[in-house]
């Protein structure tokens, strides 16, 4: 029997791809508004950095599926930045630093996630899994 790509890691990139996809979607208000969801309008600067998650998302979740070191970084790159603009935006939109922000909750669950996953792409864990390609 085969050994399996670890669920941990699947499940990670599983949500980048279910990320990815809501992310296109958005771009297309139309369709968007006809299954209820209210999406803010769309500006030439706000469609170019929807298209760069969109892509940035899809290669981190390749290398993720290919427990690739890089993608494992990237993945940890990815949700330091979100976390930290939305601690900067917590602090400077609003007046009360304790408010609601979903980008901090969904970035510090990616981390710990990603954090939890680390074993698996160590030099020795992905070079003895068959789907370690060189």
């Amino acid at each position: 029997m085969k050994a399996k790509r670890p669920a941990l890691v699947s499940y990670i990139a599983d949500l980048n791809y279910l990320n990815a996809f809501l992310l296109l979607a958005s771009l297309f208000p139309a369709l968007v508004r006809k299954i209820g969801v209210i999406v803010p309008s769309l500006t030439v600067f706000n469609v170019i950095v929807r298209l760069f998650v969109i892509v940035s998302l899809l290669v981190i979740s390749y290398g993720l599926l290919s427990l690739k070191r890089w993608g494992y970084w990237l993945m940890i790159a990815y949700n330091m930045l979100f976390l930290v603009i939305s601690i900067i935006s917590l602090f400077r939109l609003t007046k009360h630093p304790f408010f609601y922000n979903p980008g901090l909750i969904v970035s510090v669950l990616g981390l710990s996630l990603s954090f939890s996953a680390q074993r698996y792409f160590k030099k020795g864990y992905a070079e003895s899994s068959p789907l370690y390609k060189n």
